[in-house]
């Protein structure tokens, strides 16, 4: 049998790790933290226990890597969904794709979801930091990019944060669909696509009426705004 290069072993390590996270998502999902143990993820997973101890320390540990992994094919679709926009219409179109994967994400893991959320108050301090820690930044390290791209073209005012603003879009379509995870029914009637598209327009144009914008404190009418 041929001996595996370097890049061969890195890449067989890293689908052993998708492997066992995958199985650790279906076990939590389908027993619910507590009950779930590590001799339960490794048979799904069709490997020895001590296997697992090789990637991953604790069942805490495998926890928090879970949202991160699942978000791995939301990311690979976001940076080819992220493209320069030279208008506001190609604006609305990227940001409203990249809407629909979030959600379409979410949705495909309800069940996990329910199970992470219930489990978050019982971990350690240091375990909630790292979720922390990892999690806002995925999608925002892909946006905050376009934003700033975007900024310096010209396309968006100039002024604003884009490390902020790049973290406020997801958490707006996050804190809705988790919204609905969590009290496992639908809050608004309407489809994935529509919710995707307002939350883009709400994002990019805000609420105000265009005659009534802001522009350096100032309405269109001419009259300073009232802070």
């Amino acid at each position: 049998m041929p001996r595996l290069t370097a890049t061969g072993r890195a890449a067989l390590s890293e689908e052993r790790r998708r492997q066992i996270l995958d199985a650790a998502a279906r076990v939590f999902a389908a027993r619910g933290y507590a009950a779930a143990t590590i001799e339960a993820i490794a048979r799904d997973a069709g490997v020895a226990e001590g296997t697992i101890y090789n990637y991953f320390h604790s069942k805490e540990e495998l926890l928090i890597g879970i949202p991160r992994h699942l978000a791995g094919a939301v990311l690979d679709d976001l940076a080819t969904r992220l493209p320069e926009a030279h208008d506001a219409v190609a604006a609305e179109r990227v940001l409203t794709r990249a809407g629909r994967v979030i959600l379409d994400r979410v949705r495909a893991h309800v069940r996990f979801l329910k199970v992470f959320f219930s489990a978050l108050p019982y971990l350690s301090p240091r375990a909630r930091e790292a979720y922390m820690r990892l999690m806002p930044t995925a999608v925002a390290g892909l946006l905050e990019p376009h934003l700033r791209a975007g900024q310096a073209r010209g396309l968006y005012r100039a002024g604003f944060s884009p490390a902020i603003a790049a973290r406020a879009f997801p958490a707006m379509l996050g804190m809705l669909a988790l919204s609905e995870v969590l009290l496992g029914r639908r809050l608004l009637p309407h489809d994935d696509s529509l919710l995707a598209r307002e939350v883009a327009r709400l994002f990019l144009y805000g609420v105000l009426a265009p005659q009534r914008r802001l522009a350096g404190g100032v309405t269109t009418s001419g009259r300073r705004s009232r802070r």
